[in-house]
Order: C-alpha cells, then structure tokens, then sequence
C-alpha cells in the first residue's frame, strides 16, 4: 500500500510540475507575443514614416530651389528698377538745368516718382526713347510685382511642407520612445539593412525644421525704398514746392552696387566659419545662428555676423574668378556655398542634410562659377 500510495504521490507531483510548466510558459508567451507585435507595428509605422520623409525632402529640395532662384530674379528686378529710376532722375536734373520744360507747372505737388513718371508722359514732356524709359521701368515694377505674388505663394507651400515633415517626425519619435531600449537597439540593427527603417528612425531623432520669418531678398525689400520699390523711396526726384528764379536740379539717386563688395575677408577666416557650422539644421531665408539656408550661410562666413549680404543673383553679380581659392564662394541662380578647396565647397544643402560638405559637382549640378568677396 505505501508503494502504491508513494507511487501516485509522485504521480501527481509530476503532474502538478508539468502544469506548473505549462501555465509558466503560458504567462511567458503572451508577453513574447506582445513584444513581437509591438517590434513588427513600430518597423512598419517607422518604415512608412520614412518613405514619406523621404519624398517630403525632395519635394521641399525642389521647392527651396525655386524659392532661391526667385529670390534672385526679385533682387535683378530691383536693380534693375534702381538704375532705370536713377537714368530718368538723370533726366529731370538735366532739363531743370536747361530750362528745357516748365516743369515747376507738371511736377508741383508731386508725391512720389509713379506720379512723376504720370505727368511727364502725359504731358508730352518726354521724347520718344525718355517715354521708352518710363515704360520699361514701369513694366520692371509690374514684374517685381508678379515675382514677389509668386514668392509668397512659395514660401506659404514650403510652409505647409515643413509642417507635414515635423508632424512626421513628431511622430517617429512617439513610435520610438514607445518601445524599451532593448527593443530600439533591435530597430537599430535591422536597419543596418533597411533603408526605410533608417529613414524613419533618422526622422525621430531630426531637428525640427522651419521656414524662417527673415526672408530678405524677396517680399521684405518691397517698401523700404532706396529705389528699389514701388513707393519711390529715396529717389524719388523732389521739386521746389514754390516757384524760385532758380530751380535746384534734383540730384540723381545713387544706384545700389551689390556687385561690388566694399571689403575683402581671409579665405581661411572664411572657410573656419564653414567648418565650424557642419551639422547645422538648414531653413529657408535662416541666417543663423542655428540654422541658414544657403545664402545666409555664405553671408555670415564671409561677414562673421547673422546677417544677409543678399541672394544668390547678388552674388553672381560679383567678381568672377577662374583660379577659385579655398574662401571664395561658388554659386549659381539657385544655389551657393562656400569653397574649400580640391572640389569641394561647404553649403547649408537642404532640410534633409543641413550644412555639409560635398563636391562642388554634386552640390551645385551646373551652370556655378566662382566669385571672391
């Protein structure tokens, strides 16, 4: 009988050690199963995040290209604008000094230059290539105008795309901070292998992009004068209010000179400043300190300061040279940076990268030449 009995205690102690392993494995399974799951959601939401930051930083390439090339089209108008206003103020100084038009009569109570270039055409005062001057200027400022519209259509679409970008972003890093360390260092390793997966746990990790409310060269400089604009600013030509024996000419104003720049800098002055912001976060019209687009960029290596010196069609304006040296800028309508010398050139590229080196082929693609400040 204790044989027996002995028997079916161990028996059921067995039995009992059995279940015991059983229901053990039963809680530790659910919770594999539930990790599992929880590393296959984060790699497929991760995934797509990536694909879709992906296509948003092509687009928002594009984009800045084109606002950098409009800017650049928006600084010639302007120019363009100064030197034919300063040729017609030329013009009005002259005829003063003649006597050649009553013009006391027409420009009495004259305001600004639109209303000047009003009377003198109407009045017949102009000769045929004066009046052809008067309508280019006039067709300049329509243009410019056109340009600016454009350019903040621009700027609010690129808007609109940084904001889809950080929203992704924001939430990549939800999806990674959901998971424990552990499993963060698996997502790590599978995407050694897994170029989507990188780009979803780059975008977690990526500085918040913005588009910078400092968008000099574009919309800013509309009414701020110095000839350039369409409220006639400082060169607006300014007659006598009263009639006077003698009428003082009015004196032309200057033309702004970009293409002239007043100083020159160390190259390799120039070149630490670049060095020294690799890494920083590109913003479209950013001058810095944390972040620049890529006018901005070149203007504070060359300056030292936070500042703009002007875009892209500013800088192709200045003096071309044919042996670059590491500190010249590199440039063409769209794009610049600053040359380090053996081909490359450092630039804030764009929201993806940020400031970087890379070959001047590949950072400017064509159509760039070499200019010293």
């Amino acid at each position: 009988m204790r044989t027996a009995n002995t028997h079916k205690n161990m028996a059921r102690c067995a039995a009992t050690a059995t279940l015991a392993c059983v229901l053990g494995l039963g809680l530790v399974a659910p919770a594999y199963a539930d990790t599992a799951s929880d590393l296959a959601a984060a790699r497929t939401k991760l995934e797509q995040i990536g694909t879709q930051t992906q296509q948003i930083h092509e687009e928002l390439s594009a984009q800045t290209q084109e606002l950098d090339q409009t800017a650049g089209e928006i600084t010639q108008k302007q120019q363009e604008i100064a030197e034919g206003q300063a040729k017609l103020s030329s013009y009005v100084a002259g005829e003063y000094k003649t006597g050649g038009l009553s013009l006391l009569q027409v420009l009495t109570g004259v305001d600004d230059l639109g209303d000047m270039l009003n009377r003198l055409f109407y009045y017949g005062k102009v000769s045929d290539k004066q009046a052809q001057t008067i309508q280019e200027v006039k067709d300049l400022k329509q243009q410019l105008t056109d340009k600016q519209t454009e350019q903040e259509k621009n700027v609010a679409a690129t808007q609109k795309k940084v904001d889809e970008l950080n929203a992704q972003q924001a939430e990549a890093q939800s999806v990674v901070n959901s998971l424990d360390s552990q499993l963060q260092a698996e997502l790590a390793a599978e995407a050694e292998v897994n170029a989507a997966l990188q780009a979803g746990i780059n975008a977690s990790t990526a500085e918040k992009a913005t588009v910078s409310n400092d968008t000099a060269g574009t919309t800013e400089n509309t009414n701020n004068g110095g000839g350039t604009t369409n409220n006639g600013g400082g060169n607006t030509p300014a007659p006598a209010p009263a009639p006077a024996p003698t009428p003082q000419p009015v004196t032309p104003a200057p033309t702004p000179t970009p293409s002239a720049p007043s100083q020159s800098v160390d190259g390799g002055t120039v070149v630490s400043r670049a060095y020294s912001k690799l890494g920083y976060a590109y913003s479209w019209g950013g001058i810095g300190p944390n972040s620049f687009d890529c006018s901005g960029f070149v203007s504070y290596c060359l300056t030292g300061r936070y500042c703009r010196l002007g875009t892209t069609g500013t800088f192709m304006g200045w003096t071309r040279v044919s042996d670059p040296q590491p500190g010249d800028v590199v440039v063409n309508s769209y794009h610049t940076g600053i040359y380090i010398g053996n081909g490359q050139m450092i630039h804030a590229s764009d929201y993806k990268t940020g400031v970087i080196i890379s070959s001047v082929a590949a950072g400017m693609n064509n159509n760039y030449i070499f200019v010293r400040y």
